[in-house]
């Protein structure tokens, strides 16, 4: 299993939210301060929904409980800067009631909280979610909603098969118009790099998405340009880089054992890009983590099984057959069947030996 797995749940949330706090810096640069003023209310929203949700259920609220910020935090990323208040307020609190209390906690979390408030906004609110104010534009801070200018993103340039028309540098610094936290691409990436050197997130999972989404984009560009090229647009449009990072390989979510955990990450890597190729909608990386999230127990299952089977049957075969060929076991013709432990319902024993059963002599006469 990944190191990841050994470490408290609550520690790792914390650094995972101290990497994401590292995107408001050029979101601020870039955005204005308006970034500020939505971070801080989802977050105060969030846990106070997380406190209130506790009191319902009747169980202590834990103070130290950082996946609930990290999760508002997570949203904020995911959304415009110029989206109005009373939508980000509503997407916090169904991230925290839904997506974390309904199941019945964060340890019983099946589905991604924010991917399930980000694809509720996007659905219902597609206009306040998928158009991005331009950089440089004067946005409000407090209570008032943006007037200003909307335009799209790359995800939408590609959808509709035309090569952005932004530089390498434009694109990498985050001046391209995109949500708060997904926009900064060179941001994310060093925060990647830190979170898998510090094991607080997945190796196996992030990795194994990285290169599927890379290999499908790099045989199958969905514009007009090289492989390469298109490896690139893809992973810094939208929010692929963004979700493969921090909300791919969440904890509570991701499979335990790693062999699933890469099974995980090719699963997420291709649902995501199938839905690019064939989709109709941008942001669909949130649609393809729940579709994915929702498999995550049974990729656990299809590796013990795997492990079981591999152990049960081809190990002990070859080490019998090695045996048998050293002369260390004799095999004879009546040899016991052995079944594994698995497989024995009512099988009767077999006790290997051969009987003889002769007829019984007339009185007079032979048998």
């Amino acid at each position: 299993m990944d190191s990841v797995i050994a470490r408290d749940a609550s520690k790792v949330y914390r650094e995972r939210f101290v990497f994401m706090a590292a995107l408001l810096i050029p979101a601020v640069f870039l955005m204005g301060w308006r970034v500020l003023a939505v971070t801080a209310e989802c977050l105060a929203l969030g846990i106070l929904a997380d406190w209130i949700c506790c009191k319902i259920r009747r169980i202590e609220y834990d103070i130290n409980d950082t996946s609930v910020p990290f999760w508002s935090m997570a949203l904020v990323m995911l959304m415009p800067a110029s989206i109005p208040y009373v939508y980000s307020g509503l997407g916090v609190i169904i991230c925290v009631v839904i997506g974390k209390h309904i199941f019945g906690g964060r340890e019983n979390v099946i589905f991604s909280p924010p991917a399930i408030a980000a694809a509720f906004l996007i659905i219902c609110y597609p206009a306040e979610m998928l158009y991005y104010p331009k950089n440089g534009q004067i946005m409000p801070f407090l209570m008032d909603d943006f007037t200003g200018l909307l335009s799209r993103s790359l995800d939408n340039t590609l959808k509709i098969g035309n090569v952005p028309a932004y530089s390498v540098l434009d694109i990498l610094m985050g001046n391209v118009p995109g949500a708060i936290g997904a926009a900064s691409i060179l941001v994310i990436a060093v925060c990647g790099i830190c979170m898998l050197l510090r094991h607080s997130t997945s190796f196996c999972a992030t990795v194994s998405c990285l290169g599927t989404v890379s290999l499908l984009a790099f045989f199958y560009p969905r514009i007009d340009v090289s492989g390469l090229e298109s490896i690139f647009y893809e992973l810094t449009s939208g929010f692929m880089l963004f979700g493969i990072v921090f909300l791919g390989a969440e904890p509570y979510i991701t499979p335990k054992r790693r062999g699933a955990r890469v099974i995980y990450g090719i699963a997420l890597g291709y649902t995501v890009m199938m839905f690019r190729y064939f989709g109709q909608t941008e942001g669909c990386f949130v649609f393809a983590l729940l579709i994915v999230n929702a498999m995550s127990n049974g990729f656990d299952t299809i590796v013990d099984n795997l492990s079981y089977w591999k152990k049960t049957y081809i190990s002990s075969y070859e080490q019998n057959k090695n045996a048998a060929q050293r002369g260390n076991i004799k095999l004879t013709d009546t040899q016991e069947i052995q079944l594994p432990e698995k497989y024995r319902y009512n099988t009767p024993p077999i006790d290997g030996k051969v009987k003889k059963h002769r007829r019984k002599r007339s009185k007079g006469g032979d048998e």
